[in-house]
């Protein structure tokens, strides 16, 4: 597998409008902090909602433990009717209505179902490997494989390997692969001394040596 630059997806073009036209018909425009619980297991709400700006975490907590599932960002669609909780951890825009008007939507607009399936479908499929990788797989290949993906999905082109952007802190990554910060950010730094990745600044990282992540990885 070789990461490839991947279009802008039609859903982050529709995120940005500014006006509820089109598929966004019925849709509220709505602002949250950073640290708002949008809903729990135990309090669902019945919404849909297109991120605009920002970032949201969907995980599972028991009595002692979290698990994030996935991230959420610009152009991203989710259901809070889920035994989920959903929470920001930056501030955030929304495009934000009730199920019934988004099924209304659909209905009206059926070109749009093919985007909606697939932004749908790349979440499901983050989360069944997230449950294949804590389930088969090691730490450092399960970092190895999101390093891949981001540079699958958001590489850049560089002379010297591909560039990913990282926006996702330590602690953020190590929750998403069910680590610690510490081992993380310990695999990263043995990684750099190793010619594997480079550090560009605090928001991107440079991968050097695919064919050798692509190894760990397995």
């Amino acid at each position: 597998m070789h990461p490839h630059a991947m279009p802008t997806a039609d859903l982050a073009h529709l995120a940005q409008a500014e006006q509820p036209e089109g598929l966004l018909a019925g849709f509220d425009l709505r602002e949250y902090p950073k640290g708002h619980l949008l809903s729990t297991p135990q309090d669902p709400k019945d919404q849909v909602f297109l991120v605009q700006q920002g970032r949201l975490r969907v995980y599972l907590a028991g009595e002692n433990r979290e698990l994030s599932l996935t991230f959420l960002e610009p152009g991203d669609i989710y259901t809070t009717h889920t035994p989920t909780y959903v929470q920001t951890v930056a501030p955030t825009r929304l495009w934000i209505t009730n199920t019934r008007n988004f099924a209304r939507c659909l209905a009206t607009d059926p070109t749009a179902t093919p985007m909606m399936m697939r932004a749908l479908g790349r979440l499901l499929d983050n989360a069944v490997q997230l449950v294949e990788d804590l389930a088969f797989r090691e730490v450092p290949a399960r970092l190895a494989r999101f390093l891949l993906g981001l540079a699958t999905r958001r590489g850049v082109p560089h002379d010297r390997g591909w560039l990913v952007p990282l926006d996702l802190g330590t602690e953020d990554i190590a929750s998403l692969l069910g680590s610690t910060r510490q081992t993380v950010s310990a695999l990263i730094n043995q990684w750099e001394r190793d010619g594997i990745l480079e550090r560009q600044g605090r928001r991107s990282l440079l991968i050097r040596n695919i064919p050798e992540l692509e190894r760990i990885s397995h």
